[in-house]
């Protein structure tokens, strides 16, 4: 019998076609009306799905999100429901390691300063140097960005910590995992402390006012995570304090950042605006792990990335 799986949004023709031919009915709605009719009998979905969508789909068992990150995404009906949910978690891990070394660097070699030296014109020396091996790194989320990150810093000769409750992996160049009730642990004695983890009851706002004072005078804190993992109002506290030496941040509370916040104003916070996933592989990634998954649906293998949806997130390892 074939399976029967409706897309919203669309995927490109070349994907589509790759899923065809893994004797698949694509149905690709161009209204919600329409997706709410077709899933009637769907047995899998790939989009965001909705309430409607959810007790429209009598015959559902698996829908493959479009996205890692899934901010927002579950309400109780979903948590409850016995259909699997797939996301795409690992496609952005090395990019995004390399978007935290970019900002890592910057603060270690100065570069925030002299870039606006450059703006104002100015030729001026002694901007602070860190030099980064001996250096500690303090990385919470131990998943697939967070080891990659833990690679890159070990191969600068950085000491790794990390914190997580269930890490994807324990590689032994990561000196010391805590329970997240060690995260005051860490960051006392962090230098870079960079932040990995997805927004969930247990992670939301987890860098308040407490935990950023908690972090070593002279720190600098990097969130490639979620937004509201950090509260910014206290993060521009420390910056203007001295208490921390510098923030890189990609993701923020309220995208994009207010214009009036006062984080565009400080030279030693480094801002970019939610791009750390971007990489021309992204895409060619995406399609892999969607046709990988549609196939191992269709001959009943486990499938990729399977999220614990009370947790909202991947807790176990993928199968080989």
């Amino acid at each position: 019998m074939s399976v029967k799986m409706v897309l919203r949004p669309s995927l490109d023709d070349h994907v589509i076609e790759a899923i065809l031919g893994l004797d698949v009915d694509v149905v690709v709605p161009e209204s919600d009306d329409e997706a709410v009719a077709a899933i009637g009998d769907a047995d899998c979905f790939y989009g965001r799905i909705t309430p409607a969508l959810l007790q429209a789909g009598r015959n559902l068992r698996w829908i493959q999100a479009t996205s890692a990150g899934l901010d927002n995404y579950f309400f109780s009906e979903l948590r409850s429901s016995d259909v699997v949910m797939t996301n795409l978690r690992g496609i952005y891990s090395d990019v995004i390691a390399d978007h935290v070394f970019a900002f890592v660097l910057m603060f270690a070699r100065g570069m925030h300063v002299y870039h606006a030296h450059r703006l104002e014109g100015r030729w001026q020396k002694g901007a602070p140097v860190i030099h980064l091996g001996g250096t500690t790194v303090g990385v919470i989320g131990l998943g697939g960005i967070g080891l990659e990150v833990c690679k890159r810093a070990h191969a600068f000769d950085m000491r790794v910590v990390g914190v997580d409750p269930a890490p994807k992996d324990e590689p032994d160049y990561v000196e010391k995992i805590y329970d997240p009730s060690g995260l005051e642990d860490m960051l006392k004695t962090s230098d870079f402390v960079v932040i990995c983890v997805p927004h969930t009851g247990e992670t939301e706002y987890m860098m308040d006012e407490r935990a950023i004072f908690q972090m070593k005078r002279g720190a600098v804190l990097v969130n490639i995570g979620r937004g509201k993992v950090v509260d910014l109002s206290s993060l521009a506290d420390a910056l203007e304090a001295q208490h921390l030496q510098g923030a890189a941040l990609d993701v923020f509370e309220e995208e994009p950042l207010p214009a009036d916040h006062r984080l565009w104003s400080m030279e030693q916070c480094l801002i970019t605006p939610h791009v750390a996933g971007t990489s021309p592989q992204i895409q060619s990634r995406r399609e892999t792990v969607i046709i990988e998954n549609v196939r191992r649906f269709c001959s009943g293998d486990p499938l990729l990335n399977v999220v614990d949806k009370p947790k909202g997130y991947v807790v176990e390892r993928n199968p080989s």
